[in-house]
């Protein structure tokens, strides 16, 4: 799998020019689907900045999606983003 900061080729008729934020919505997404990260789970943005080497603000924004999507919670103050979504649900 390409890493989400890189960049498509100019003439790559199967490019993904969507921003990184939902690259990265689109990756926590399936990995919760999938089962890797479970109900309750913690999903600190600065971790997940780090892992996917994309700025906390691009982290943020695929939380902030993920959130409005009904799977992760909102935070609260001085908490992550948790993993609500359940399968079958």
């Amino acid at each position: 799998m390409a890493d989400i900061t890189d960049l498509p080729m100019l003439h790559d008729l199967d490019a993904d020019y969507s921003p990184q934020y939902v690259k990265l919505a689109r990756v926590l997404r399936d990995k919760i689907e999938s089962g890797q990260y479970h109900r309750g789970d913690s999903l600190p943005a600065a971790d997940l900045a780090s892992q996917y080497k994309v700025s906390v603000r691009v982290t943020c924004n695929a939380l902030a999606m993920l959130a409005a999507n009904l799977y992760l919670s909102l935070p609260g103050p001085f908490r992550s983003h948790a993993v609500i979504w359940q399968a079958g649900a």
